[in-house]
């Protein structure tokens, strides 16, 4: 064999074994960015379990985060391939949005992990905008088609792309081993009843002519929690919270310092630790707390309307108002997804308690349409926590607000779903 041919077979093989390196490399950091999340994640991490040096780690990428993009670009190109290959639009309008609806179930339920590590904060500017961008501009498309075809009301494509991928995302969370879960085909065919028919039950409704005013007979004064006494004890904890509010919301969980928030805050660093044992400690702290807050919002802004369909209606306005005073709290709470998953389960666990109960309610009176209470409870919650991150959280506009026109289709879909169109209204 001559040197020229040995060389290049030479050349050939090292080609190859270093795509396989290369390659190994990737999955092995999929795994870790599973298991730990993207700030724990690290290169030392990432070679130990592959078995690479860290020399040999830096010959295929510069550093974790361009791992991490990689990942991000090859997670969205395996997406568009099967959204591509669906068939031709073709058959009913059920079975067009089952076949789109069921291809999101699948996707988000295949990368889980990674949709739960978007919502860390260092990442949301640089990824995840641009993530779910790129999914939504599959979504967008399907339904402003399907408007233009005169089969789906003409509401805003974006509103109903980010509250499907928050229907989803709510149901594929793990909600503990004594709940209810639904999955695959049944998920899919509970999503597409509820998109297209709303949640209205068969009883008859008086509905509110103008949709900007609260209904009347709601109650605007609460009771405090005996949590929120104003003992000197509780009151330096609310301003430790208040404080944390703000400083992770600027830094994030992993930026954030103690002294920055006891500064803020207008106490001694000996006082932050009477109270809490550590920084993780106070962040747990600050969700419960964060909690109770829109609970008591929630149901001070709900009592005293007797049909359920009203509550929705002013739970959903109460809900985007109490965020866009608190915009940060969803960083806040999506880090503690990672930072401690318990402690963000435990906050959507709370509020889907109360939920469920009042669904539940709404389900006996006929004011709701038969749907499982705890799917019909976590799709909405997910509707308002996803369109809640679009246009409040992710929005650079400092007095970002979802409008009142988008608030009214909000709600009106929730309501009354998509699947009667103009045309069919006016005949």
């Amino acid at each position: 064999m001559s040197p020229a041919l040995k060389t290049s077979q030479a050349r050939r093989s090292l080609k190859a074994k270093g795509l396989t390196t290369r390659a190994a490399i990737l999955e092995t950091a999929q795994e870790v960015f599973r298991d730990l999340g993207y700030y724990q994640t690290s290169v030392s991490e990432i070679t130990r379990r592959c078995g690479v040096s860290i020399g040999t780690f830096y010959q295929y990428f510069k550093n974790k985060e361009q791992i991490f993009l990689e990942l991000n670009d090859l997670i969205l190109s395996r997406f568009w391939e099967r959204a591509e290959g669906l068939p031709p639009q073709a058959g009913s309008l059920e079975g067009r949005l089952a076949g789109v609806v069921g291809l999101l179930v699948d996707h988000i339920s295949s990368h889980f992990y990674f949709h739960r590590i978007l919502g860390e904060f260092e990442l949301i500017d640089s990824v995840t905008i641009g993530y779910y961008d790129s999914i939504a501009r599959f979504y967008r498309n399907f339904f402003r088609r399907e408007a233009g075809l005169g089969n789906i009301r003409p509401f805003d494509p974006n509103l109903i792309t980010y509250g499907l991928i928050g229907m989803v995302y709510f149901n594929s969370l793990d909600w503990g081993p004594k709940s209810a879960a639904y999955r695959g085909e049944r998920l899919v065919s509970l999503i597409v009843d509820l998109v297209l028919k709303g949640i209205s039950g068969p009883r008859p409704w008086n509905r509110p002519g103008d949709q900007t005013a609260p209904p009347t007979g709601r109650k605007t004064k609460g009771h405090p929690e005996p949590e929120e006494e104003a003992a000197q004890g509780q009151l330096t904890k609310r301003a430790l919270f208040q404080a944390a509010e703000t400083v992770f919301g600027q830094y994030g969980f992993n930026r954030a310092n103690v002294s920055e928030i006891t500064r803020l805050a207008g106490v001694a660093q000996g006082t932050f630790y009477t109270h809490f044992k550590s920084k993780r400690n106070l962040l747990e702290g600050f969700v419960r707390y964060l909690s109770r807050e829109l609970r008591r919002t929630l149901k001070q802004a709900t009592e005293g309307l007797a049909d359920r369909r009203d509550q929705e209606r002013e739970g959903l306005r109460t809900f985007f108002r109490f965020l866009h005073q608190h915009s940060r709290i969803y960083r806040v709470v999506g880090e503690s997804e990672t930072v401690g998953l318990e402690t963000g389960m435990w906050y959507y666990q709370k509020l889907a308690e109360g939920y469920v109960a009042g669904i539940r309610d709404g389900l006996k009176q006929g004011e709701i349409r038969e749907f499982p209470a705890p799917f019909l409870a976590r799709a909405l919650m997910g509707v308002n926590h996803v369109v809640g991150l679009k246009w409040l959280v992710w929005n650079s506009y400092p007095q970002a607000e979802l409008p009142q026109p988008l608030l009214n289709e909000l709600g009106q879909w929730v309501l009354t779903g998509l699947g009667t169109s103009e045309k069919e209204s006016a005949s």
